[in-house]
């Protein structure tokens, strides 16, 4: 795939350092399929607002430095057992609605020629598993103990429904303990920066904090 091709050497000895990096939004709704262009080039297009959103959550993963960004309505449909492999990275706003929404990510592992612990000749393709051992196999980067932890510092940055029992000192504490554990992880440094953007002198919340923010 296209990981594996980046690491080839004459790639990486024209452009050191190259990396493919995607990134997902997974969205649920209606859309209509139309045919846009003209008699000499069509192609199939999907409008709806829905499709929008997924769009948004595609562009977004860059903010949250995620893999993949999963709406509230997607993460409804899982099973109970793989919304346990997920974690909410947000609740926000998205252009074009006041209505707040949940956003959730699954860690995806990565392959050992990206430094992951998934074999490279590993097929993931819809003939290479059932879902089971797909789902005991790619299981997600972070540990048992990262996920409660950062669950932890959820709890305390949203504050509940309204955000009134907001606590970010202690969210940040939390947010700290996730850090030590993943440096790099992209949703704790997005948190993180937003919390000491909009704090107040003290780093808690700002009094009208709604437990939630609009989606950069």
């Amino acid at each position: 795939g296209c990981l594996t091709w980046a690491t080839k050497q004459g790639i990486q000895d024209r452009i050191p350092g190259y990396r493919v990096r995607m990134g997902f939004g997974l969205h649920y709704g209606w859309a209509v399929e139309c045919a846009i262009g003209t008699r000499h080039k069509i192609d199939a297009s999907y409008l709806s607002p829905h499709v929008n959103l997924a769009s948004r959550l595609e562009a977004a993963t860059k903010q949250y430095g995620v893999s993949i960004l999963i709406s509230g309505e997607s993460h409804g449909l899982l099973s109970h057992e793989v919304k346990l492999l997920c974690r909410i990275v947000d609740r926000v706003t998205v252009k074009g609605s006041n209505t707040p929404m949940c956003l959730f990510t699954y860690d995806v592992p990565s392959l050992l020629c990206c430094h992951g612990d998934l074999p490279d000749e590993i097929d993931l393709g819809l003939g290479g598993m059932d879902m089971k051992t797909f789902w005991r196999t790619v299981r997600p980067s972070t540990t048992d103990n990262f996920r409660q932890t950062w669950a932890k510092a959820m709890v305390h940055y949203l504050g509940g429904i309204s955000g009134q029992t907001a606590n970010w000192p202690v969210a940040l504490k939390y947010f700290d303990r996730c850090l030590d554990m993943r440096p790099k992880d992209g949703p704790t440094r997005a948190i993180c920066d937003y919390i000491v953007s909009v704090a107040g002198n003290d780093g808690s919340a700002p009094a009208d904090w709604p437990g939630f923010r609009a989606l950069e």
